[in-house]
């Protein structure tokens, strides 16, 4: 045999067992991958803004006493989350006020492990409140045509 010849039949036989070792791997790591997790969205969500969004419509829907379908789909058609808050008789303050408390204990804990430095972390605190005001009255969804 030529060296071209044996040369191809290395370059294929190593493209060959790249490519069932990577098979393989995916297919074991996506086997392992559904072993023993939650189906729930928000622990499978990949970007960390994903993560908190989910995160707080899941506590701004207990706050208010619904479940985050149902704040969904009252967001969806038009409504603030203070409006929702009021149509099912919480103080909207309540919102406000656990909404900024889990954000400053969120920091806190990012502050203690190092992911954000303290001045990072008294950043956000400061500004978390006015933050989660202009959430309040923004209006998400499509609006109705007047």
């Amino acid at each position: 045999m030529d060296i071209k010849h044996r040369t191809k039949q290395l370059v294929a036989t190593v493209a060959l067992a790249g490519a069932v070792t990577a098979g393989t791997a995916g297919m074991a790591f996506a086997a392992d991958g559904d072993s023993g997790q939650a189906k729930d969205p928000s622990a499978q969500a990949a970007h960390p803004r994903l993560r908190a969004r989910l995160a707080l419509g899941d506590l701004v829907a207990k706050t208010i006493g619904i479940e985050r379908a149902d704040l969904r789909s009252e967001l969806k058609s038009g409504k603030t989350v203070t409006e929702v808050a009021q149509a099912h008789n919480v103080d909207p303050q309540a919102v406000v006020d656990a909404v900024v408390s889990a954000v400053n204990q969120r920091v806190e804990k990012a502050v203690a492990d190092g992911t954000i430095t303290a001045e990072r972390g008294d950043t956000i605190k400061a500004k978390a409140t006015d933050r989660v005001n202009t959430l309040m009255n923004r209006q998400f969804g499509q609006q109705q045509a007047s």
